[in-house]
């Protein structure tokens, strides 16, 4: 039986629950919003269940939101934890939640997730939403990808990294969304995050792809530097109901243009009947 701690906070109008559970002797933390079909909303990488705010609230007036912290990021313990096991972490938290399915919906690492839960169980996930994210590099960009993240050892790389990962995915038409990443760059652990980019890196997920029979949705920024035409092609290729949709933006769609973001999204849970 899992460990489980409530607290209950206000949120606007309506109430939120924050929910702690114990997972091999970690703490995972999430946030649970509204009622209704449930969706679940992953982070990527040096992220957190907070970069979801605004879909958190505009997602809840019609669906039951979870929205957690992935091992070893935001208020979650689990950086030992292997990237290959975050889908059983996210598993768990529908145990934890008392949801037998649920939508995927995430952001690069964060939709690798999602589709990993789908495909191991499929009963579990009424649908995926991939929002800008690879499932296999080729050997130019992975070459590319390790030597940026390598910059995550050395002194003064962090800053560097979180530079040249800016440039990359191109919201420099949005100098707040740059401030808060810097920001965050005090609460990450640099060991950590390389260390399970380059787990992620070696995994080639696209079998998985291939296993998904409910509807996916693939998301991509017209000017996210850091996914290659070529990735969205793959991807599309694979998958066996698959839509796509491009929004003129970066990599950070949902904070570029969130009222695009959220009516797109939102499209295809109505068109879906989720």
């Amino acid at each position: 039986m899992n460990n489980v701690i409530r607290q209950t906070e206000s949120f606007g109008s309506d109430s939120r629950a924050v929910r702690r559970f114990e997972w091999r002797g970690e703490t995972i933390r999430y946030v649970s919003e509204g009622t209704g079909p449930a969706v679940v909303l992953l982070h990527g990488f040096s992220g957190s269940a907070e970069n979801w705010l605004l879909q958190r609230r505009r997602l809840a007036q019609t669906h039951r939101v979870l929205t957690p912290d992935l091992p070893g990021h935001g208020r979650s313990t689990g950086r030992a934890i292997d990237f290959a096991d975050y889908w059983r972490v996210i598993e768990a938290m529908l145990d934890n939640a008392g949801e037998m399915s649920a939508t995927m919906c995430g952001l690069a690492a964060g939709a690798r997730v999602g589709a990993a839960l789908a495909a191991q169980r499929p009963e579990r996930v009424r649908a995926v939403i991939i929002v800008n994210s690879f499932f296999r590099l080729n050997a130019k960009d992975r070459a590319q990808r390790e030597e940026l993240y390598e910059l995550l050892l050395e002194e003064g790389g962090v800053t560097l990294w979180a530079d040249r990962l800016l440039a990359l995915m191109d919201v420099s038409d949005h100098p707040v969304i740059a401030r808060g990443f810097h920001r965050s760059l005090a609460q990450i652990d640099p060991h950590h995050i390389r260390r399970v980019f380059l787990e992620q890196l070696a995994q080639d997920q696209r079998p998985e792809l291939e296993q998904l029979g409910c509807p996916v949705l693939v998301i991509r920024g017209a000017r996210d530097a850091l996914i290659s035409d070529y990735v969205i092609e793959e991807t599309i290729e694979r998958l066996e109901r698959a839509e796509m949709v491009v929004l003129e933006t970066g990599h950070l769609p949902y904070l570029e243009a969130p009222a695009d973001f959220d009516r797109t999204v939102l499209d295809f849970l109505e068109r879906n009947h989720i």
